[in-house]
């Protein structure tokens, strides 16, 4: 009799873990992190440029810009660097802006002095808070805004191939 029990009991814990795994296999998976695309790009009063000029915030309300989250500590940032600098030469009429985040200005400038700098002018985060209010997760991330409005949004490197597969679709 004990037996008999215990094989029931088996196959109904057997029964009840097979069902929990198909339920879990066939759950819809979701994006753990959302991009901006869609968003309208944050206000940009108050912020200053790594030269400690002041940003315009209507230079983000017209046009198309590239806005490309770096530092001077980011690995991936040094890597996808050289791509940047073709980009500034191959979309001429491209505004390329730089947000350096959380970071010091005298190691941003040198990074930018040791290795090109791309960008039109960067914008200097060192707390981060700006790229918060952009829904930054880390560096480096990038941005297509057109007329104030963030059309792409790429978090970890741009290349080649990730520039001719979401980016250039916008020229």
């Amino acid at each position: 009799m004990i037996g008999r029990l215990f094989k029931i009991i088996f196959l109904v814990i057997f029964f009840l873990l097979i069902v929990s795994m198909i339920v879990v296999l066939n759950t819809p998976k979701t994006a753990s992190i959302k991009t901006q695309d869609g968003k309208t790009f944050p206000d940009t009063t108050n912020l200053r440029q790594l030269n400690g000029e002041l940003v315009n915030p209507l230079e983000f309300t017209e046009g198309k810009i590239l806005v490309n989250i770096w530092a001077s500590w980011c690995i991936t940032c040094l890597v996808e660097h050289p791509f940047l600098e073709k980009i500034s030469q191959e979309y001429p009429d491209l505004k390329l802006v730089g947000i350096n985040y959380k970071d010091t200005i005298s190691k941003a400038n040198n990074y930018l002095e040791r290795n090109g700098d791309p960008f039109m002018y960067s914008i200097f985060d060192n707390t981060g808070s700006f790229a918060l209010k952009l829904g930054v997760t880390g560096a480096p991330e990038t941005f297509l805004i057109i007329d104030g409005v963030i059309v792409e949004h790429r978090i970890g490197e741009v290349n080649r191939v990730i520039w001719e597969q979401d980016f250039e679709v916008f020229f």
